[in-house]
């Protein structure tokens, strides 16, 4: 629940894009709460950093603004709010340390060894990584403050000096606060969904407080019941930043660290790098807010408030029906296949889902522009096996939507394989394409199912996991 790239994509879906200031005067704030000339924050001259003091100060005002906040965040959400939200300052430190230790909590050394040999072997990598820093680089590059559902705290880690941003970033935080009360994120995010389905969850939540801080802050002005009629204003710009790549959203974060006070060094280096972390990590955190909140919006649309709630108590199941929730959710959802694999043999690294919104990552990421390649998606599953002499194997089993969708995901998948794998011939995939460490690919198209064997000495296990897993 990361604020600093909420905040980059509402000022920037607030203004329209690449729109001047002023035409959006008629549609949000332009000017912070404390009557500034400056129209656009992003276009105030730099400052000098502040000092001590003047950092406290910062706080202490960020802090005092969140009751005001949240009354009118919860009429414009409907979700009532009847006790305050303790809020408080972190560190920059403290909240390091408190990324450290839930990341010791979840991702423990041996796990998180086993998770990047796997990721790396099967290309959803692109080169080696240390998981665990560069989890915690991610989530403390985005963190102006955060609502903790488990301590049931708001807390601000660095304060903007302009109120129309900190009111951004409450605005979506304790949105967060308003879920947790109605619906226990803690139940909602459980660590036992698989990957996919658990990345379609963060859509509903992301996306829910992305969409509800943007109509926080076009509401403020022109009241929680315009909210309907604006919506249809909203869209076309909430859909263009939808569709911005990593390299976009990192430019802006760029541009953003120079706008908060109180920024230490390493996480001001942090937000400035983000364009170099893997796309399987950032990406699907970048997709949670601004697709999200097109799902969000969507939803809204097919029944106001009450159905973007019904995605809390019956929660979708894939990022195929988040990415495309106008045909895939709404009127009626698209349930994903179940796919089993058969029995395995070794030490088993991983077996989870990839789901459309990793597949197409992993596809952008090795330059295969084949927009059919992924919507076409039914179902998959995937693990990772490591031998008793230490080589790693990965089983694939996918389903599509027809033979014509499996053809285009067959052929994609070859094609990056000539990337992965340049020196290799690619010209006769069912013979195998060779790996640059040990083994081969053996890809097998059949019907509307693809099988994929990454790193075997022949076709055999290819045969096996076509004929030994259950799809239905």
């Amino acid at each position: 629940m990361r604020s600093c790239l909420a905040l980059v994509l509402a000022l920037s879906a607030c203004r329209g894009g690449s729109n001047p200031p002023e035409q959006t005067a008629a549609t949000g704030p332009t000017a912070d709460s404390r009557g500034s000339a400056a129209a656009d924050p992003w276009q105030a001259e730099k400052a000098k950093p502040p000092t001590a003091d003047q950092r406290k100060q910062q706080i202490a005002t960020a802090l005092a603004r969140v009751p005001t906040i949240l009354p009118k965040l919860a009429t414009l959400r409907g979700l009532p709010m009847d006790t305050p939200v303790p809020a408080q300052h972190q560190t920059a430190d403290e909240f390091r340390s408190f990324v450290q230790r839930e990341l010791a909590k979840e991702l423990p050394a041996a796990k998180a060894e086993q998770l990047q040999a796997a990721l790396l072997h099967i290309g959803l990598y692109t080169k080696p990584i240390d998981l665990v820093k560069t989890l915690e680089q991610t989530m403390t590059s985005q963190a102006a403050a955060y609502y903790d559902p488990a301590a049931k705290k708001f807390f601000v880690v660095m304060a903007p000096d302009n109120d129309m941003m900190f009111d951004t970033i409450s605005a979506h935080e304790l949105t967060h606060a308003l879920q947790d009360k109605h619906f226990d994120l803690v139940k909602y995010l459980p660590i036992t969904l698989d990957e996919d389905a658990g990345f379609a969850r963060k859509f509903v939540v992301e996306g829910d407080a992305t969409f509800s801080m943007i109509a926080y802050l076009m509401m403020d002005k022109a009241g929680a019941d315009k909210l309907p009629s604006m919506v249809k204003l909203m869209r076309p710009q909430i859909e263009t930043m939808a569709g911005m790549g990593v390299t976009e959203y990192a430019d802006q974060m760029k541009t953003q660290a120079a706008a908060f006070g109180g920024m230490d060094d390493q996480m001001k280096a942090s937000m400035e790098t983000m364009g170099e972390l893997p796309p399987v990590i950032i990406g699907p955190l970048i997709a949670s807010y601004m697709k999200g909140a097109v799902l969000a919006m969507t939803a809204y649309e097919n029944g106001g408030w009450k159905t973007v709630d019904s995605l809390y108590t019956s929660p979708p199941d894939s990022t195929e029906q988040v990415l495309h929730p106008s045909t895939k959710l709404f009127p009626k959802r698209e349930r994903p296949k179940q796919v089993t694999l058969p029995k395995l043999t070794g030490t088993e690294l991983i077996q989870n889902v990839i789901g459309e919104l990793q597949w197409s990552i992993y596809f952008k990421q090795w330059g295969i522009e084949l927009a059919d390649a992924a919507p076409g998606w039914g179902g998959d599953r995937y693990a990772v096996m490591r031998s008793d002499s230490g080589t790693l194997t990965g089983y694939l089993a996918t389903t599509w939507d027809s033979p014509k969708d499996a053809k285009e995901f067959h052929d994609a998948y070859v094609a990056s394989l000539k990337a992965r794998f340049p020196e290799a011939d690619t010209t006769k995939p069912a013979a195998g394409i060779a790996r640059k460490d040990r083994g081969k690919v053996f890809v097998k198209l059949q019907g509307s199912h693809v099988f994929i064997i990454d790193g075997a000495d022949d076709a055999k296990p290819l045969d096996q996991l076509a004929r030994g897993s259950k799809i239905k």
